[in-house]
């Protein structure tokens, strides 16, 4: 308070500002420009640092208006803030301790050959479907030894090892004196396990990216709950730093197409793990506007012609097509979670809005529509085909139909009838989930066909199918007509054998 009250009384002892570019348009540029004006009131003296993000509801925003005002009254004359009291803008040595800067142990990395099997198999089995990181970037940081010298950037490494570790069998990715295969990667992760929350330094790329690989690991351990806190704190160092508002003027560089990739993986994770614990999302569709990642593959970022880069080839499909295809959907379940599952209904004083007769039945609808919206608009390389050849996209499309099935389920399970009761909606939403349930169990035939290693992240639909399943089969032995469910019940069995297999990892 004493800060901000000292400022607010040199504005009014001076003249206009030179600390506030101001900007007439109420557009989103403004936001960068007000982030610029802060850029003064900071901990940090390093001019090179990055800019935190203000936005339009900030105070500071009031604050820019006050000092425009009085250039408007007493005319454009210099303004120079220059004072800042010690006492309230120091880190102190106490608070230094806290935050650690002196306290960082040096990190210990597997042994040379493991450490680049460890990448390789990250960027086989991971990297195809949660694009964090770069990958011809990573590996010149990497063989340059940068994660020696820079603990955010070693971070993300042992968390890339940590997860590679799930597809190896090295016993050098076991504890010591462990052989469960459940603490596979332990040695790597738990030295990175503390995420710092507290800190004067703006939040970096390799904190977010930190976050998002710790997110992954978290799902598949006993501490999967968690996933829930890291992922949140993952979105707010992102907005922080802006990356949740569309970037207008900003060149397509690799380290921008970056901040653009983790931000849309926390989003999805959001999603997710708040659908899983029934818990509200960090952040929802009305918060950002950050355009999609680019459908570009890793090699073709880079070109000595910066006319030629983030190109794909003409007829080249592209593996990142699937991540934006994923976030498109996520995007529809996570509108699923917010508009049926809301703690409260909307209100203005004693009125309801955005609410009313038949509004579950509008929403489901629209969400309905929304996903045969987005089956047609996937590409042909994702298209469903069963018996298509092995290779990754087949894979990405397995993963991409599971989450379409689970999307289904998430937008009429609030709607399944109990055993004795009609259904709620117009919508046989039960029908509608089963069916879904088994086609997420056709899918997963394919996937154990292609000997096709799934992450934890990705079972969640296999497990909400065997609980649909059964639900069916309960249900059904209070139908006038019973049906025959003994091809569900070997469903349920199937489910439950594949995650006992997945338990292992």
């Amino acid at each position: 308070m004493s800060r901000w009250r000292h400022t607010i009384q040199e504005i009014a002892a001076s003249d206009s500002p030179t600390w506030f570019q101001s900007d007439s348009e109420e557009s989103d540029s403004s936001d960068d420009g007000l982030a610029t004006s802060v850029q003064g009131f900071t901990l940090n003296d390093k001019i090179e640092s990055p800019r935190r993000h203000f936005g339009k509801s900030s105070n500071l925003v009031l604050m820019r208006m006050a000092v425009d005002m009085k250039k408007e009254v007493m005319g454009d004359q210099p303004i120079q803030i220059v004072n800042r009291r010690p006492e309230f803008w120091t880190v102190y040595p106490w608070q230094r301790q806290i935050l650690r800067y002196d306290q960082q142990e040096p990190l210990r990395f597997p042994a040379h050959d493991l450490l680049w099997t460890l990448i390789d198999l990250y960027f086989t089995h991971v990297h195809p479907f949660f694009p964090i990181l770069h990958r011809p970037t990573f590996i010149r940081a990497v063989s340059d030894h940068l994660h020696i010298r820079d603990h955010g950037f070693g971070s993300v490494v042992l968390c890339v090892c940590a997860i590679g570790s799930r597809f190896s069998q090295d016993p050098r990715n076991y504890p010591e004196s462990i052989t469960s295969e459940n603490s596979l990667g332990w040695p790597w992760y738990q030295q990175v396990s503390q995420i710092q929350a507290i800190d004067v330094e703006p939040p970096t790329l390799y904190k977010l990216q930190h976050c998002c690989l710790s997110a992954i690991y978290l799902k598949g351990t006993s501490m999967f709950h968690s996933t829930w806190e890291v992922v949140g704190l993952g979105i707010r160092f992102a907005q922080e730093m802006g990356v949740h508002r569309k970037q207008k003027g900003q060149p397509m560089t690799v380290q921008n197409e970056l901040w653009r990739r983790t931000f849309w993986v926390l989003l999805g994770l959001d999603v997710l793990v708040s659908i899983d614990f029934g818990r509200p999302r960090a952040t929802t569709d009305d918060d950002f506007d950050l355009e999609l990642p680019i459908e570009c593959d890793d090699e073709y970022w880079e070109n000595d012609d910066p006319a030629r880069a983030f190109i794909q080839p003409s007829g080249t499909p592209s593996a990142s097509s699937f991540f934006v295809c994923y976030a498109k959907l996520l995007e529809i379940a996570g509108l699923a979670h917010r508009m049926l599952f809301s703690a409260r209904k909307l209100h203005i004083g004693k009125k309801v809005i955005a609410f009313g007769p038949n509004w579950d039945y509008k929403v489901v609808t629209e969400l309905n529509s929304a996903l045969n919206q987005w089956m047609s608009c996937i590409p042909d390389h994702l298209k469903w085909d069963p018996n298509r050849d092995d290779g990754l996209f087949h894979r990405q499309s397995c993963i991409l139909y599971c989450f379409y099935h689970w999307t289904q389920i998430q937008i009429h399970k609030q709607f399944i009838p109990r055993s004795n009761e009609p259904s709620m909606l117009k919508f046989p939403s039960l029908a509608i989930c089963a069916h879904a349930s088994r086609s997420v169990i056709r899918v997963l035939e394919v996937i154990e066909r292609l000997n096709f290693e799934v992450l934890p992240n990705f079972t969640a639909p296999v497990h909400v199918a065997a609980i649909v399943l059964l639900m069916n089969i309960w249900r059904n032995q209070y139908s006038i007509n019973p049906q025959d469910t003994s091809k569900d019940m070997e469903d349920v069995r199937h489910s439950l054998k594949t995650s006992a297999n997945y338990e292992k990892k």
